[in-house]
This record gives structure tokens, C-alpha cells and sequence, in this order.
């Protein structure tokens, strides 16, 4: 496309609010700078600026520079466009999030200038194809990835920490085995698990012991402790009520049960199974479960400093993937909670995924259907490959 030997590759985009769009063109090209253009009052605060310098720079290793047109107007566009665009260089001019006025100046710029160092594209997010459309129209595939810690960044959120990665589960044998293994287990009874887990809990080393409070705590411990039992999960369970009248149930974990969250916190289970069906299904990257996230990106330790849990965290062609994970049956609220993580996590083009043991009423399908949120219901009758079907209908390779 360009004849000569050009000393830098650069990037010119145009500055809008919504991050994905600022960074998305990196994903296809190395570049050695790239030029931030807003109009005056329009371009990137400090704080904005700060997480495109610092994300670009580490991931891309690209100096960042933004500048502003200071009149809102056509020529005030392309007057800067003809100052920036030089010989010996080459430059990309990317119009996508960009206003019209500038598209219409890099349109005039490209058509007159009759330069041959200079290229004009834009891209589409939602299928992750870059389109070259001067000179000639051209598809580009994306060369870079983005992780799930990267595309919250663009937030301005931070990751704080993960209780489980698919690479870690798809690592090491053992470790799937015991999530599908305990989710066999509880899949049937997911009340009893959850009602299991809420009771108080003491545990040392690999001795556990829960107090029962409520009338039917024991119908619900035998139930559970037996299926453990049967399964190889514990041993040595008694439950007995001591000298003062309190009733409570001791067991040992077995050799076997080696992820101590599974066995303590009712959502766990779900979540790590969806976390493997995600991964093996073969569609997505950087899948993770238990994503931990700081709101305004400052890792602080007060107390106060607002953080939120997401339960299953994945990447699609660039695009953040957020689930909420419910041993229950989906309701409308769990529809509002996830969309409005997926906006505040990951901005317009995150996706929110809401994923339930038990099948939805049609009210609640229809819901989700309007509000843009994936809903995979009825997971406790599905098996482990129609479970990774399922993420496919929706994300396919």
C-alpha cells in the first residue's frame, strides 16, 4: 500500500467518552504514537487521559499525545490534520467514535492530498474487524488482546484480585474433576446448599464444625452430609446436642476436597463450573471466577473504598463479558443488578451475562430479551457439554 521506508507509525483518533472505541484501533496495528484530537471543552479530562496514557504505554508501548482543535468547525478539523501529517511517516486516521466534522475534514484530507503515507479506517467492535477504506477497502483482523483487568481499567476501575482462573482449572486435572464432582453433587438441592452454607461455620484445618439454629437445620445437614458422604467429599460427620442445649454437626473434609471455597460459600460452586464450561467452550479468553474489582481504580484500604464482586469475568473479541452467577431462579432483579455492573465495569460495549441453576418464567426471558442481557437458565438439567452449548448460541467461535 505505501512505497518508501517510513521512521514511525502513527495513529490519529479522534477523542469520544467511550474508552473501548479510544483503544480499539491499537488492537490492530503496531503503532509508535498516537494523537488524541478534541475540540475545544470535548476532550479527555486528566483522569481520562491518564488511563489511555497508562494503558497505552504499557500494553502497546506507544507514546499518547492529545491536542485540541480550538475552533469547532470543518476547516479548524482539517487545518490540524494538515499541520499533524507529515513526510517520512505513516499515518492511520481511525473515524470511528469521532464527531462528523472530523470525518468529513479527514475525508477532504485524503481526498486531496494525494498522499501515500496516510490511510484512513474505521472498525466495528461488535464482530472485531478493523476496516481500511482509503485507498483501498480492506479487512484487518485483530492482532492484540485485551484482558479482562485491561478493558475495566478503561472504567477507571481496577482488579484487586481473582479466586479462580480457567487456566488454573484447565491446569490441573484434579481440581475440574472436584468442581464437577461437587456440583454433581449439589446441583439437585441447591436450597439445601445455600441454607447449608449460610449456617454458622467454624472451621480448623480440615475439621468443620456448624451450628444448627432453625427447626429444620438437621433434615437439611443429613440430606447434604449424605450425599458428601457418598461422594468421597467428607467423613466422620455426627451431629449432637451438647450440654446446654445447642445442636450442632462436625465433619472432616476428605483428602480429596482440596478447594475449601467450594465447600464454604453456596455460590462457589456454580460459579466455578460456569467458569469451566466458559473456558472450555472455547470462545473466550482471560475467563475468570470471583473477580474482585475497586471501583475508582484506587486501591485503597479504607473500608469505605467501593468495591463490588463480580462472579464470572471473560473476554470475546475484545469485548468485556460480565455474569452474575445465581444458585436460584432468575428474576428481574438479578437482570437490573448485572447490566448495571456490565455498564459501570465495562462501559457500552461489555456484555451481561446472567446465569441461574433453575429455569426462568417467561416474563423474566422476555425481560432479558429487552434489556440486552444473555440469560443461560436451567443449568442444574443441563450437562457439562450442553452447558458450554449454551455460552456458544451466544458467542460463537
Amino acid at each position: 500500500m505505501f512505497s518508501g521506508v517510513f521512521t514511525l507509525k502513527i495513529l490519529i483518533e479522534f477523542y469520544c467518552e467511550e474508552n473501548t472505541k479510544n483503544i480499539s484501533p491499537l488492537l490492530y496495528g503496531d503503532y509508535d504514537r498516537v494523537y488524541f484530537i478534541g475540540f475545544d471543552g470535548e476532550g479527555a479530562d486528566s483522569r481520562h487521559a491518564d488511563v489511555l496514557d497508562t494503558l497505552i504505554s504499557s500494553k502497546f508501548g506507544a507514546e499518547t499525545v492529545f491536542l485540541t482543535v480550538p475552533d469547532k468547525t470543518l476547516s479548524g478539523a482539517y487545518r490540524l490534520l494538515y499541520e499533524l501529517v507529515g513526510d517520512g511517516h505513516e499515518y492511520v486516521i481511525d473515524l470511528t467514535g469521532g464527531s462528523e466534522l472530523f470525518a468529513a475534514a479527514a475525508g477532504i484530507f485524503a481526498g486531496t492530498s494525494e498522499r501515500q503515507n496516510v490511510s484512513i479506517a474505521n472498525y466495528d467492535i461488535n464482530s472485531g474487524v478493523q476496516y481500511l477504506q482509503y485507498p483501498v477497502l480492506s479487512e484487518n483482523a485483530a492482532l492484540h488482546t485485551l484482558s479482562a483487568d485491561e478493558l475495566i481499567s478503561l472504567s477507571g476501575g481496577a482488579v484487586i484480585s481473582k479466586s479462580m482462573t480457567y487456566q488454573r482449572i484447565n491446569s490441573n486435572n484434579a481440581l475440574r474433576a472436584e468442581i464437577v464432582r461437587m456440583w454433581d453433587t449439589v446441583k439437585s438441592i441447591t436450597a439445601d446448599w445455600n441454607r447449608f452454607c449460610s449456617m454458622t461455620n467454624r472451621r480448623e484445618d480440615r475439621h468443620v464444625t456448624k451450628k444448627l439454629t432453625r427447626a429444620d437445620d438437621r433434615k437439611t445437614c443429613e440430606r447434604l452430609t449424605g450425599l458428601m458422604r457418598r461422594r468421597g467429599i467428607i467423613k466422620n460427620d455426627v451431629i449432637y446436642v451438647d450440654d446446654k442445649g445447642k445442636t450442632y454437626l462436625e465433619y472432616d473434609l476428605c483428602p480429596r476436597a482440596k478447594t475449601t471455597e467450594l465447600y464454604e460459600k453456596s455460590g462457589t460452586v456454580l460459579e466455578l463450573y460456569a467458569c469451566l464450561a466458559a473456558g472450555e467452550s472455547g470462545a473466550f479468553t482471560d475467563a475468570a471466577s470471583g473477580t474482585l474489582i475497586d471501583l475508582d481504580g484506587l486501591l485503597s484500604k479504607s473500608k469505605g473504598d467501593p468495591r463490588n464482586e463480580i462472579d464470572l469475568t471473560a473476554v470475546y473479541k475484545n469485548r468485556l463479558v460480565l455474569c452474575s452467577c445465581k444458585c436460584t431462579k432468575p428474576t428481574k432483579e438479578h437482570l437490573y443488578e448485572i447490566l448495571t455492573m456490565a455498564e459501570q465495569y465495562g462501559g457500552k460495549y461489555s456484555i451481561p451475562v446472567l446465569i441461574c441453576s433453575e429455569p426462568a418464567f417467561e416474563p423474566v426471558r422476555e425481560r432479558a430479551r429487552e434489556m440486552g442481557v444473555i440469560l443461560i437458565d436451567n443449568v442444574i438439567n443441563s450437562t457439562l457439554k450442553s452447558f458450554k452449548s449454551a455460552f456458544l448460541q451466544y458467542f460463537p467461535v
